[in-house]
């Protein structure tokens, strides 16, 4: 009887943590970019990001995946509203933008971002973003 419960509880957990964890819906038959582009329209960006760790970085058109991925990200977290999350949301942003000029220094709209939130922070003199976020910002050339 023992044995039994402890198998129930197992398949429970089992269960439910199968169906905390929700997959995007996405065609398997799509190319990669068809894929991608899927997952973005759902917001599905880390799961987006964790299909294009396993291509070939070198690849100009999964560069390219990976900065539309990066940026689309960033800017889905700016424009969801959470007051309560807003520090995060922006710190997300961030990192996401910082990450888009990484793959392209050249990225207006990751700029353009970038210095928008700053901005907004600058009117906000005991609030910024995080200090590994900051690094990440003087990696690609922004000195806040």
């Amino acid at each position: 009887m023992k044995q039994l419960s402890i198998f129930g509880l197992l398949f429970l957990f089992l269960f439910f943590y199968s169906c905390g964890e929700e997959t995007p819906d996405v065609d398997p038959d799509l190319s990669v970019e068809q894929k991608v582009d899927q997952m973005i329209e759902q917001n599905e960006y880390e799961a987006a990001l964790e299909m294009l760790s396993g291509e070939d970085r070198d690849d100009p058109e999964i560069r390219e995946l990976l900065e539309k991925t990066h940026l689309n990200y960033g800017l889905n977290s700016m424009n969801t509203f959470d007051a309560g999350e807003m520090r995060t949301r922006m710190n997300t942003a961030l990192v996401q933008f910082t990450e888009v000029l990484k793959i392209n220094p050249e990225n207006t709209v990751a700029r353009e971002q970038i210095e928008q939130i700053m901005g907004v922070y600058e009117t906000m003199p005991d609030r910024g973003p995080e200090e590994d976020v900051l690094e990440g910002l003087r990696d690609v050339g922004f000195d806040y």
